[in-house]
């Protein structure tokens, strides 16, 4: 009976710092599910909610200490359901990850100042900021996952949107503004999970790192660190058009299986071809050239001798 409780009061406890559970939203009131989507949509203190719905501080309180009890919202800014991003998919899927930032920050108050000059790094929602005078860097702490390349990288601007609007009222700056130019991406990972290559290399214990041959720097890993057996293009600017290239290869080699001793043997059969091509096409040029007018000896070494000479 004791241990039945020390697992009650374990599973508890767990489910209290914000794990998730699949009857997590099903067990909130209507109260509770409004005040949900204000903190985690909306982006709303504790303060705006209680102007927005016209109730006392503690009420506001006692609500989001609910919340987090019933494990539909931690200490971040995300619901708890979005923690299942870290789940290993079962099948094929492409993986957004590594994410960096550098944001130009376009006004700023001087609250951010007084943050400034508590800490230059801070985090939020797994996501660590660096902060400086006149601009922001946001390194990710996130995984996307989708089916495509386009999917993926959709899922994480809908992401970041959010975010940038919420780290604005945190620093008390302005980081986004239509037409402006100020948030450039500086990095960003592709990856396919469960990829056969990766796993073949797995197995054999190959180290796969492929370099550009303009800039030197690495556009292609295979990696297995989570257990999830990934071919990931990580070059700064063309890793997006990398992995889609390494996506559609991929399909192609899964719709119609090779080995590598079929890709040799392929390989070696076409080079075959191209030497009796190149053969044939020795054997043509050296008859062309003994059909052509040959020159008279007496005008070897000085030229053609011209029609009108007598």
């Amino acid at each position: 009976m004791g241990r039945k409780n020390y697992a009650k009061k374990r599973l508890l406890k767990t489910t209290g710092k914000g794990c998730f559970s699949p009857k997590c939203s099903q067990d909130l009131t209507y109260t509770e599910q409004e005040v949900l989507n204000l903190l985690t949509d909306e982006f709303m203190t504790p303060k705006q909610i209680q102007q927005r719905r016209n109730i006392s501080q503690q009420a506001v309180s006692k609500i989001i200490c609910s919340l987090r009890k019933k494990g539909a919202f931690n200490s971040g800014i995300a619901k708890v359901v979005k923690l299942q991003r870290t789940i290993q998919p079962n099948n094929q899927k492409i993986r957004l990850h590594g994410q960096e930032f550098n944001i130009k920050i376009l006004h700023q108050d001087h609250k951010y100042n007084e943050v400034l000059t508590r800490s230059n790094t801070i985090v939020s929602d797994g996501n660590t900021i660096r902060l400086y005078k006149n601009s922001v860097e946001v390194y990710s702490g996130h995984s996307f996952y989708a089916d495509d390349v386009q999917k993926a990288t959709a899922r994480s601007l809908v992401y970041w949107n959010r975010f940038f609007a919420r780290l604005e009222h945190d620093l008390k700056v302005i980081l986004v503004k239509p037409n402006s130019q100020n948030i450039k991406l500086v990095n960003q990972h592709y990856a396919e999970t469960n990829n056969e290559f990766s796993k073949e290399c797995e197995r054999k214990g190959d180290n796969v790192r492929i370099y550009s041959k303009e800039d030197g720097k690495l556009w292609f890993v295979v990696d297995n660190s989570f257990n999830m057996h990934e071919a990931e293009t990580l070059h700064p600017k063309t890793a997006k058009q990398d992995m889609e290239g390494v996506k559609a290869f991929m399909n192609d080699i899964r719709e119609t299986p090779v080995t590598m001793s079929d890709l040799r043997g392929v390989l070696k059969q076409s080079m075959e071809v191209n030497q009796e091509t190149a053969s044939g096409l020795n054997v043509i040029v050296n008859y062309m050239k003994s059909q052509l007018p040959q020159k008279p000896k007496e005008a070897e070494g000085l030229g053609m001798i011209p029609s009108y000479v007598g």
